[in-house]
Parts: structure tokens; C-alpha cells; sequence
């Protein structure tokens, strides 16, 4: 029987499988060839309308035409993404479930929170960087600062006078450690996800907050909220007038944020290759890599074992920024 075993596994995957992974590619639907025979849950681990959110959108049509069968969204928010991410960890590793990945769920929140329900490098197979994106500084127009250094001088002037949202923990890691570097104190409010903070700052429940391009660009532009800089070296292509923190007195301040792909661990590797494939050609030249170009978000398909690596490294450089800035966060 495992003699047999064995030959049909180099015949069906052309390498030697284990009886595990033999498995979990004949409940996925066989060979490679055959996957997928039924749709897709893609575990989206911020509520609607937050940064996760709109790419997982833009990027579902396209990925349903490839694959020939729905890619359905799963909003699952709640502690910073843990929560989102937690489950699809232990989903079962059959293809059928994917997970986004996103810096502060995947590689900050490990190093803030007490206990997190997973391991990077452990529970979870990588499948592609999706996007990298700016994050940027913006005030309710309420606040009486056209320039970053008029809303520095307010905020000394009354200390914990104003209130910043975050969305997600890099959110709150960057502004917590910016705000230090500043000399300021300003409140922290969490929020469950990058949406609902941006409707805090809409609403002027906070008066500052760092976001995505996805959620600000379009607020900036009809005025609802005000730009102040932006976190990257480099001036971002859809907002040109805006400054960066390095420009704006903060030298060698910057920060970006990313969004990639994962799998449960132990995903045949049939089909992370499969996947990559779909990704690295949707997001290398199609209508919605310009949708995400068009959004703020630059398209950065990586291959499995690249993305891997990359989370790795980023685990380690947020491990040492968040012991540095002695922070913890909360729901």
C-alpha cells in the first residue's frame, strides 16, 4: 500500500509529496489542474471599507475571471486583524481559503499584543506581496493648520488637546512614535479597522489620523478632511504638493504600509504556485493594477518564497520599533 501510495503521488505532483499534503490536494480537487472546482473564501481581516478592503475588491473580478470560480470576500474585523488573520490560520489548508495579509495584523501586532492566536513564520504559507502604500498625515478641517508644523505648534501648545484614530496597529505605532519624535501628546482612540476610523476623522471625533491612500485620497480631494505630509521618502504621483516628513523637519522619518497574500499552512504547493501565477499577471498589467495605481497603492507581486522572506525581515524590524517605543495595543 505505501509503495502504491508513493507512485501515485510522484505521478499525480511529479515530486514526492507527503501523505499529508497527498490529502489535502485530493480534497482540494486532485492535481493542481483540477483546483478550484468551488469557490474561494478570501478572509478580509478589517471590516468594509478600510484600505484590505478596497484591494481585496478590485482585485476580486479579476481573480474570479482567472480562476472560473468566485472569489468571495469575508469581512472578519476585530483585534487590530488578529482576529481575521487567527481564523484563517486554521482553516483548513485545502486552497479554498486565503487570507490578506497586513503589516500590523502579520508582523507588528505580535510584538503588542500579550497573545496573539498564530505564528507568521509557522501557521501560514505565502503567496504574494499585493500592494505597498504611503500612509498619509491628515487634520479635520476643524483644526486651524494648513502646514504639519502649524498642527505641532497647536498640540504643544495644549497637550492631549486633540485625538488621533488608528485603524490598525502600524497606524497606531507610526503616530505613537511620531508623536514622540514631535514633542507632542496627543490621545490615542482605536478603531476596528481603517474605515471606521476614517469615519471618526470625518466626523471630527478625532482630529488627526494616519491612513491609507485608498480611504484619505478621496476625503482630501472633496475637502472632508486636510492633508498635512505624507510618510514615505518620496512624494506620492497622486498627491505632488504634499510634503513628506523628512521634508517637513523629520529627517529620515518614514514609514510604509503593505498588503499581501496568504494561505493556511501546509496549502499544497501546487496551489500556492497556481495562485502566485493569477496575481503576479493580475496585478503586472491589468485593469485593476491601474484601478490600485489610480488609488495610491503601487501593485508588488513577489513570489512565494521572496514574500516569505520579506515578512520575516518585517517581523523583526517592527519587534525592535515597538520595544523601542514601549507600546501596547488595545481593541
Amino acid at each position: 500500500m505505501n509503495k502504491w501510495f508513493s507512485v501515485l503521488a510522484a505521478l499525480a505532483a511529479s515530486v514526492a509529496l507527503s501523505s499529508q499534503s497527498l490529502l489535502a490536494a485530493e480534497k482540494a480537487g486532485g492535481a493542481a489542474g483540477a483546483y478550484p472546482n468551488k469557490p474561494i473564501r478570501l478572509i478580509v481581516p478589517f471590516p468594509p471599507g478600510g484600505g484590505t478592503d478596497l484591494v481585496s475588491r478590485i482585485l476580486q473580478p479579476a481573480v474570479t475571471a482567472a480562476l472560473g470560480q468566485q472569489l468571495l470576500i469575508d469581512n472578519r474585523g476585530g483585534a487590530q486583524g488578529t482576529g481575521g488573520t487567527a481564523i484563517g490560520a486554521k482553516a483548513t489548508p485545502d486552497g479554498y481559503t486565503l487570507i490578506v495579509a497586513e503589516i500590523g495584523a502579520t508582523t507588528v501586532a505580535p510584538w503588542m499584543y500579550a497573545q496573539v492566536p498564530f505564528d507568521v513564520s509557522r501557521d501560514f504559507a505565502p503567496i504574494t506581496m499585493l500592494i505597498e502604500q504611503p500612509y498619509i498625515v491628515s487634520v479635520h478641517p476643524s483644526v486651524p493648520a494648513k502646514t504639519l508644523a502649524d498642527f505641532i505648534k497647536l498640540a504643544q501648545a495644549k497637550p492631549n488637546g486633540f485625538n488621533f484614530g488608528s485603524g490598525n496597529v502600524t497606524s497606531h505605532l507610526a503616530q505613537e512614535v511620531f508623536y514622540q519624535t514631535a514633542k507632542v501628546k496627543i490621545t490615542h482612540i482605536p478603531y476596528r479597522g481603517s474605515g471606521p476610523a476614517m469615519t471618526a476623522a470625518l466626523g471630527g471625533e478625532v482630529q488627526t489620523l494616519f491612513s491609507g491612500p485608498g480611504a484619505a485620497i478621496p476625503q482630501i480631494r472633496s475637502g472632508k478632511i486636510r492633508a498635512l505630509a505624507v510618510t514615505t521618502l518620496k512624494r506620492t504621483r497622486e498627491l505632488p504638493e504634499l510634503p513628506t516628513l523628512d521634508e517637513s523637519g523629520y529627517k529620515g522619518f518614514a514609514i510604509s504600509g503593505w498588503y499581501g497574500l496568504m494561505a493556511p499552512a501546509n496549502t499544497p504547493q501546487p496551489i500556492i504556485t497556481q495562485l502566485n501565477s493569477v496575481f503576479t499577471k493580475i496585478l503586472s498589467g491589468s485593469d485593476a493594477a491601474k484601478q490600485l495605481s489610480d488609488r495610491g497603492y503601487d501593485p508588488t507581486p513577489m513570489a512565494p518564497e521572496a514574500f516569505g522572506k520579506f515578512m520575516k525581515a518585517e517581523v523583526e524590524r517592527w519587534g525592535k520599533a515597538v520595544k523601542a517605543a514601549g507600546i501596547k495595543a488595545t481593541d
